[in-house]
C-alpha cells in the first residue's frame, strides 16, 4: 500500500487505488474546518458496488476517523459520518467493500445537495 494512504483497505485483493479511500495528497481540511466553510468542496467520493449510500467527503479527522460531507442515501444529507464504518462495511450479496471513484471531480456541497 502506498505511504500516502491514510485510510483504506489493507487486505488483499483490496489494496488498489480504488480502495485507498483518504490520502494525504487529498489535502482534506479537518471536519471542523470543513464545517465552518460556507460551501466546502467534496474532494472524495465513496460508493458501494451496485446500489446504496454514496459518501462525498469534504473534511476528515484522521484521529477519530470522522468525515464531514454529503451523503446520498434515502435523502441527501449534510453532516458527519464514521469512515471507519465505511472501511468495515461489506455490500451484499458478494460482500465487496466500498470503492473510491477515481474519476471524481471535486464538487461543492451546494451542488451535491440540489
Amino acid at each position: 500500500m502506498a505511504t500516502s494512504t491514510i485510510l483504506g483497505q489493507t487486505r488483499k485483493p483490496f489494496t488498489t487505488p480504488a480502495y485507498c479511500y483518504i490520502r494525504a495528497t487529498d489535502k482534506l481540511p479537518s471536519t471542523d474546518e470543513a464545517y465552518s466553510q460556507a460551501d466546502p468542496v467534496c474532494k472524495v467520493k465513496l460508493f458501494p458496488p451496485g446500489a446504496g449510500f454514496t459518501y462525498f467527503v469534504a473534511g476528515f479527522d484522521p484521529e477519530t476517523g470522522l468525515g464531514f460531507g454529503v451523503v446520498h442515501g434515502f435523502e441527501k444529507e449534510l453532516g458527519d459520518f464514521d469512515l471507519n464504518e465505511i472501511v468495515a462495511a461489506r455490500v451484499p450479496p458478494f460482500r465487496l467493500p466500498f470503492e473510491r471513484d477515481l474519476g471524481w471531480t471535486p464538487t461543492r456541497v451546494s451542488e451535491l445537495l440540489r
